[in-house]
């Protein structure tokens, strides 16, 4: 990418007038609480009107400084990602606002329905003739916990975060086949056969298990065995894969907030090389599983 010196500096005009109007708050926002504090003490009327004199233009600095993060993260998600996508793909659209529907997601039986969630940067285009789909997602379930009074209290807890492929390619199989990181707890299983591979070392990183054992075995071969080990090695967390009809699901529950710089990294290709691993991995998948062979194109 030609221009990042471009987004370098805006990313620095808008850190130091951040910087100021963040300083300006402080210096207004301190004595206000010292004098608010001091009027409970001597109880002096005059300290509390000095301290809504100092604290009303304090939190009104505070707000200028908010928007200016608003507008570092509106440069990175609508021009710099923007950029960074079209110069890998010819085909992309990208909205940080928008998502995979959950709905679609949990409708592959590989991730429990939450109870609360919320998904954002949301990639769609094609490579090598294989659309695409990915987005972050968050997913959590609601925990009552009691203590000895008997008093209950209710928190959300993440139990998946991390994002979501959907790989569409030409052919359509009437099977379908899950392969997920550990013992497979919490995917369906219903009119599927557990399948164990010749390599030790794939079994015990993960369960498969597929509408027939036929079905299984002609996607698990020992090539993509090896692709599927080292795509595992590529993340943190658990990976799970899900062919069906004619789309592959990958979820990556990582607990990694993806496609996020902060306003106080210089922007150049060292800061982003992280960045763009996270974007490089979408046609990696492509390549290392390659979902663009005869295999999965359409059967005349």
């Amino acid at each position: 990418m030609d221009n990042l010196e471009q987004f370098e500096l805006k990313r620095q005009e808008i850190l130091a007038q951040y910087k100021k109007q963040n300083g300006t708050a402080f210096l207004l926002i301190i004595p206000a609480i010292l004098f608010l504090v001091l009027g409970f003490i001597l109880e002096l009327p005059l300290l509390f009107i000095l301290t809504i004199g100092l604290g009303i233009p304090g939190f009104i600095f505070f707000g200028k400084a908010s928007i200016l993060r608003s507008t570092f993260r509106k440069l990175i998600k609508n021009e710099l990602i923007t950029a960074l996508l079209k110069d890998e793909f010819d085909d992309v659209y990208y909205d940080a606002k928008s998502s995979i529907p959950i709905s679609r997601i949990t409708q592959t039986g590989m991730v429990k329905r939450p109870d609360r969630s919320s998904a954002e940067d949301y990639i769609k285009g094609r490579y090598k003739g294989v659309e695409f789909e990915v987005c972050d997602i968050n997913l959590k379930e609601r925990v009552e916990t009691r203590d000895a009074k008997g008093n209950t209290t209710v928190t959300y807890q993440t139990y998946f975060k991390g994002r979501w492929y959907i790989y569409k390619f030409e052919r359509k199989f009437d099977e379908e086949l899950r392969i997920v990181e550990g013992r497979g707890y919490g995917i369906s299983k219903k009119n599927l056969v557990k399948i164990d591979t010749e390599s030790m070392i794939f079994n015990k990183k993960f369960a498969i298990y597929a509408s027939s054992q036929e079905y299984g075995f002609y996607h698990i071969t020992s090539s993509m065995i090896e692709k599927l080990l080292e795509l595992e090695k590529l993340h943190r967390g658990s990976i799970l894969y899900y062919f069906v009809d004619d789309e592959l699901h990958i979820g990556v529950n990582d607990g990694k907030d993806y496609m996020e710089i902060s306003m106080k990294t210089p922007i150049n290709k060292e800061s982003l090389k992280s960045f763009m691993s996270d974007i490089e991995l979408i046609p990696a998948i492509i390549n290392e599983l390659r979902l663009d062979s005869i295999k999965f194109k359409k059967t005349l």
